[in-house]
This record gives structure tokens, sequence and C-alpha cells, in this order.
């Protein structure tokens, strides 16, 4: 994947201090959740993501040459356990998780602007019950996706499942056992 990291890279270069700090955002059936690795809140492209600290981590976002699915997981530790029910009950399967990755200056403005680093889908999360809870949910990257069969039929059921006003199939069954006379 191409980055825009290099004019990020050469905007902070002028800057004295540079903060790096990772953004996430978390497309949830309840609606998108936005948290940030710094301490405090960062507001980017309009919208504002809550600061974490050191309650919530993300995973190495892993890259290779070769053509393969890498997860990246995001923990949130430190939760009351009595919020665990409202991320038990949230539809987040196969929703889009995005992570981004912004400089901040000394004064805490972002330089330049966010920087995609990681594009993918929720999974599974898992959930650990103490004093405090913690909950590790884990994003596959899209890539995932790309083994799994897509069984299309062609017949007329099949493609008025995608389009159902669509007559292109409808005598497809016929022409199966039509004989054909060639030439005459």
């Amino acid at each position: 994947m191409t980055r825009t990291v290099v004019p990020l890279a050469a905007e902070a270069g002028k800057a004295a201090v540079v903060r790096p700090v990772l953004l996430a955002r978390l497309d949830f059936a309840s609606g998108i959740v936005r948290a940030a690795s710094a301490p405090f809140d960062i507001m980017a492209e309009g919208e504002v993501y809550a600061g974490l600290g050191h309650l919530g981590t993300i995973s190495a976002v892993p890259e290779s040459a070769e053509l393969q699915a890498s997860p990246v997981q995001l923990t949130l530790s430190g939760i009351p356990p009595e919020l665990v029910s409202l991320a038990l009950l949230d539809d987040y399967q196969g929703r889009d998780v995005r992570i981004f990755l912004v400089l901040l200056d000394e004064g805490h403005v972002l330089v330049g602007t966010p920087v995609l680093v990681f594009r993918g889908r929720m999974d599974t999360m898992d959930i650990e019950l103490g004093e405090t809870a913690t909950i590790t949910l884990t994003a596959e990257s899209r890539l995932a996706d790309w083994e799994r069969p897509r069984i299309r039929r062609y017949t007329d059921e099949d493609q008025k499942t995608v389009f159902p006003d669509d007559r292109g199939f409808e005598f497809v069954a016929q022409m199966a056992e039509k004989t054909i006379y060639w030439g005459r």
C-alpha cells in the first residue's frame, strides 16, 4: 500500500518536537467509536478522537511483501465490569476498522493530515474479567476475505437475489436442454 508518510515526515521535520499518535476508528452497530493513543482528546479532520493514554494499546501493524492477511489487536483495559455488557451486546463482527498515524507538534497540534496505516474488519472480541475488565478486539485485514469462495449460479433465482428486476437469466433453464440445429 502506498503511503503518504513522506510529505508528513517532511512537514514534521520542520517542527522542534514531534509526537506520533495512533487514531482508531471503529464502526460498531450502535455508532462509530474514535480513540487516540494520546492521554488527551485529538481533533482530526473534523472528528474528535477520545484520548485513552495507557488504557488503550494497539499491536504493531504488520506489513510483508507477501500476499497474506495480517491481524491487528486493539486492547482497552480498566473498564468497569458493568460496562462489559455493552461490548457484548453490540454488533461488531465484519464491521470497518481504520487506524491512522498522526503527528503532533509541541503544542499538541496536528502536523499534516492523518495517514491510513491499517484498514480491515472487526473479527473477535476477547474479554478478561477481574476488578476491572480488559477487552481485546482483533481486526483482520481485508485480505483475509481474499480466499473466501463466492458461490454463484447462472440461474434466474440467483440473479434476482442481487438484481430483482433483471430478466437476463429468465430463459437459461430452458436453454440447457434446447436442441440447436446449425447450418440448415
